[in-house]
């Protein structure tokens, strides 16, 4: 009889703890792509939830690029794909904010238009 009760118990907080970890899966998804990006002369601070990342856009960006994409539901979004000189590559995208995505755009405009790619 105890035995069956300690197993039943166990059972119940494996599931428990399964069900919240797939409740909280797409939260974390979320907040990893979660970046807010700040500017300080040609300096390109992202900051991410967990960590932060400066890039000298001057010395390190090799060159840059907007895509569009459209997305049945939610219309077109545009992402700036820029392309570095270690062969990294990194994208911001309008889909999640916009605030961002037209900060880094003017920026990369008026500083490195030399540097853009056509589409």
């Amino acid at each position: 009889m105890y035995t069956s009760t300690f197993m039943d118990t166990t059972l119940l907080i494996v599931v428990t703890c399964i069900i919240l970890l797939l409740l909280l899966m797409p939260l974390l998804f979320f907040v990893r792509r979660r970046v807010d990006i700040g500017l300080e002369d040609d300096v390109l601070i992202l900051k991410y939830p967990l960590s932060t990342k400066r890039i000298d856009l001057d010395k390190e960006l090799e060159h840059w690029k907007v895509q569009q994409a459209y997305y049945l539901r939610w219309g077109v979004f545009y992402s700036i794909n820029m392309m570095f000189k270690n062969g990294k590559q990194r994208n911001i995208s309008s889909l999640f904010n916009q605030g961002n995505y037209a900060l880094l755009y003017d920026f990369l405009n008026s500083r490195f238009k030399d540097r853009r790619k056509p589409e």
